[in-house]
């Protein structure tokens, strides 16, 4: 064996304890981009593509023009209760009721249900604005004399003291047994009474509750919207032209992205956060951070020479870095569901006062 210029033996080092030798500064690995997004590139690639290629056979769908706003708060246009009541129910709408429930609500009744979904049909006429600007604190509630539908809108501001649930139970105990007896005055009295009761007692609730809640409940009431945002954007999608379905195209590729991004962070830092109890036990880095080696570490002349070992050690074997980019992913979700939100109002006639998620009852013939 030739002699090295280092060893004139012929025999390394690394020969001689039968290791390998040690290996040199590992370079940047320059893929590294490519493998941790690529999923969500492709993703975003792929979706807009076929956007692009269905979106031009999507047959255009011309919506009904939405009927102008009634003139009274109670207005029976299906003549079901006497025209005295009408008008003392549609005075009580409009003076009385806002006053003890902070709540307009607005009833009307059609003697026949519109061609297509009512559901799509109601979301649109509640353009009609009920409730106060940015409380958002509107209910209407629309029913169709032939088909024995009733349907109830309610406004964001609403959605906390009188969910879906609720307002479907409300309204099979009230509405659908006076009206299958044909006591249709009796109804709206036991649904008006029920709404009342509902509407007051939450407010007299959350006036006990803290405040330190608000973050989370907003950020729960928006992420409910998302099924929402997407049915608006979708009936923007049917009445547009094919530019415009291009651009919506485009942006739709944009948001699939990001959300998707975003949500796989949610579940791997939510994925990291459930296995903190095992990391904890499994691993040493927790176990060996002392007080004596925490004073040491967090000195100033320590802290400029470097960050602190022991911390920098619990973090990565708790993986406290995908826990942290989880709830960042969750915050940016929230803020995306929000803005488009805000961007479909913008673009679809703002309709944002009322959530479009309300429950539908039917109640039996006589």
């Amino acid at each position: 064996m030739a002699a090295s210029p280092h060893d004139p033996t012929g025999r390394d080092e690394a020969s001689i304890d039968g290791a390998a030798p040690a290996p040199g500064p590992k370079m940047p690995d320059r893929r590294a981009f490519a493998v941790r997004h690529g999923a969500g590139l492709a993703a975003g690639a792929t979706m807009l593509l076929l956007l692009i290629a269905v979106a031009p056979f999507v047959p255009r769908k011309l919506l009904e023009p939405v009927p102008p706003p009634p003139a009274h708060w109670f207005d029976d246009r299906a003549k079901l209760v006497a025209p005295g009541f009408a008008s003392g129910k549609s005075t009580y709408l409009q003076q009385y009721l806002p006053l003890i429930v902070h709540a307009s609500v607005l009833i009307v009744t059609e003697p026949k249900a519109p061609s297509g979904a009512v559901e799509e049909y109601t979301a649109r006429v509640a353009t009609w604005k009920v409730g106060a600007q940015g409380a958002d604190n509107g209910m209407a509630l629309f029913v169709f004399r032939d088909e024995r539908i009733a349907r109830l809108e309610v406004g964001y501001g609403l959605e906390g003291s009188l969910p879906d649930v609720e307002a479907k139970r409300l309204r099979e105990a009230t509405l659908v047994p006076q009206f299958a007896q044909g006591h249709y005055e009796e109804g709206f009295d036991d649904f008006l009474s029920g709404v009342a009761a509902k509407l007051k007692a939450y407010s007299e609730e959350t006036d006990r509750v803290s405040t330190a809640t608000g973050v989370i409940e907003y950020a729960w009431a928006v992420l409910r919207q998302t099924p929402r945002v997407l049915n608006a954007a979708w009936v923007e999608f049917m009445q547009s032209d094919l530019t415009a379905r291009f651009m919506l195209a485009i942006f739709a590729a944009i948001f699939a992205a990001i959300f998707g991004y975003a949500l796989t962070g949610v579940v791997l830092g939510l994925w990291a956060l459930v296995q903190v109890p095992w990391r904890i036990a499994a691993g040493s880095a927790v176990r060996a951070v002392s007080r004596e080696r925490l004073a040491a570490e967090f000195a100033p002349a320590a802290l400029v020479r470097e960050p602190p070992a022991s911390l920098v050690a619990v973090v990565k074997e708790l993986d406290i870095a995908a826990i942290a980019m989880g709830g960042l992913s969750l915050a940016g979700i929230v803020v995306l569901v929000a803005f488009l939100g805000v961007g479909t109002e913008v673009f679809t006639g703002e309709r944002g006062q009322f959530s479009g998620a309300g429950v539908t009852i039917v109640w039996p013939p006589r």
